[in-house]
């Protein structure tokens, strides 16, 4: 038996170097910076050439395909093995994080950054485990092909573009999950909602850059002056056990509400500062904007829509992501993650009755949901590297509410890298991950990859 769990403390100092080096990139879209051959902006160009280099370093061949995407491809086979992992993250809150999350620092056993977690410490950590197995001169039957993109917070269009581009391995996975290996993936489905509702009192109401992450700030103005609010803002702040501000704005009242962000995939671990805002503004305003929120969006399952749904994936989870109003003019964006086996169109029409209602629009978009068997030798094979070296043999593989790359391609599942019981705070503030945990995954993807492309 291979001693990998050797082999990975061997590079282990290496591979954190890359690590920081990597996260040190604020690797976000800007189209401010968009250019021939950085569609996502400068900051994820300068990403796709680091990975590049990382590659050209080892001695492997690389592959840049217009910027939207990369590879490195590591031994040889007539077929290939594909791990797929992305170098862009979420934005960063303003306020909110201990360090700086663009200097990766090392606290309490832990790795402190953005992208530590999602996703470039998972991707380095396979890439690694690629090399290792590499090194072993072992006759295979399959290559293995890292592949990387720089879109995949908002849409992965880079490895949608990628694929036209080049062919699908043979099969692969994505460290772009937990543990243990994913065989499905709920459909990802947007609503956007808009129209045109009388103030009432209310003026402004906005929170949420990205309908994946729930917002963890809400402002509002309100009409009247500050004083008048100050009280009863207070003690709703107080027995909700939350935080926030009540100030002047003009001749009228500026209220904000900090809630907690999450991943949208897991809304109920986050704290909705939208919903709890307009519970608030409903004593205060009579407002439709307010009414509509807590009327038919105040639950993270769809209950009060009549939508909710537990399928073979689990519960479909909805998040309110994103509200602007201004002017009147009202836009709401929900993420929702819906299993496979629900009924789309009666979800539609409930969606389409509530807008109704308070004569509102409603524009969707229904994604795809992934399912692999889970006894096909993929899920099988990563499931038995995930035993081998947890020792785990209670946890099964798994459906997640998460979309990641494994969409994109057949064959293809996610695998790690975040265990059970550790929450790394992924789309968080302070978002982190234990060394010990990312050595024990790269050694659990060494034994993976071994299992897959070893000669017969």
């Amino acid at each position: 038996m291979i001693d990998f769990k050797s082999e990975v403390l061997k590079i282990k100092d290496q591979m954190l170097q890359d690590i920081k080096d990597l996260c040190a990139i604020p690797s976000m879209q800007d189209d401010s910076t968009v250019a021939l051959f950085a569609p996502y902006g400068a900051a994820n160009r300068k990403a796709l050439d680091a990975m590049l280099e990382i590659g050209r370093r080892d001695g492997f061949e690389v592959q840049d395909v217009d910027g939207h995407a990369g590879h490195i491809d590591i031994g040889s086979g007539e077929e290939t093995l594909g791990i797929l992992g992305h170098l862009d993250v979420v934005p960063v809150n303003e306020a909110g994080w201990d360090t700086n999350p663009f200097e990766v620092v090392i606290k309490d056993g832990k790795l402190y950054g953005r992208g530590v977690a999602d996703d470039k410490g998972p991707l380095i950590a396979s890439y690694y485990a690629a090399k290792i197995v590499n090194s072993l001169n072992i006759p295979t039957k399959m290559k293995t092909r890292v592949i990387f993109g720089c879109n995949e917070e908002l849409g992965s269009s880079c490895v949608k573009y990628y694929f036209t581009k080049m062919p699908y391995p043979t099969m692969g996975f994505t460290p772009d999950a937990g543990f243990p290996v994913v065989y499905g993936e709920k459909a990802g489905c947007s609503f956007e909602i808009t129209g045109n509702v009388e103030k009432n009192g209310l003026i402004y109401l906005c929170a949420g850059s990205r309908p994946n992450i729930v917002p963890e700030t809400c402002e509002a103005i309100i009409e009247g002056n500050h004083k008048q609010y100050v009280d009863s803002f207070q003690k709703f702040l107080s027995s909700n056990n939350l935080t926030g501000t009540i100030e002047e704005e003009g001749n009228h009242t500026k209220l904000v509400l900090k809630g907690k962000s999450a991943h949208a995939s897991t809304p109920e671990e986050g704290i909705n500062a939208v919903v709890y805002l307009c519970k608030y503004l409903a004593t205060v305003v009579d407002n439709k904007v307010v009414d509509f929120v807590l009327e038919y969006l105040d639950d993270y399952h769809g209950k009060k829509l009549g939508i909710d749904f537990n399928g073979a994936m689990g519960p479909l989870t909805m998040n309110l992501g994103v509200i602007s109003y201004c002017k009147e003019n009202l836009k709401i964006t929900l993420d929702l993650r819906c299993p496979h086996d629900m009924d789309f169109d009666k979800m539609i029409e409930k969606f389409q009755t509530a807008c109704s209602n308070y004569q509102l629009n409603e524009n969707h978009d229904i994604g795809k949901a992934l399912y692999i068997d889970p006894k096909s030798k993929l899920v099988s094979t990563l499931h038995q590297a995930y035993v081998d070296v947890s020792g785990d043999t209670n946890s099964k593989p798994q459906a997640i509410g998460g979309g990641t790359y494994a969409k994109s391609m057949p064959n293809c599942v996610a695998f790690g890298a975040e265990f059970e019981g550790e929450d790394n705070f992924i789309h968080g503030n302070n978002e982190n991950i234990k060394i010990d945990s990312l050595l024990k995954a790269t050694e659990i993807y060494c034994h993976a990859i071994y299992n897959l492309i070893k000669a017969d």
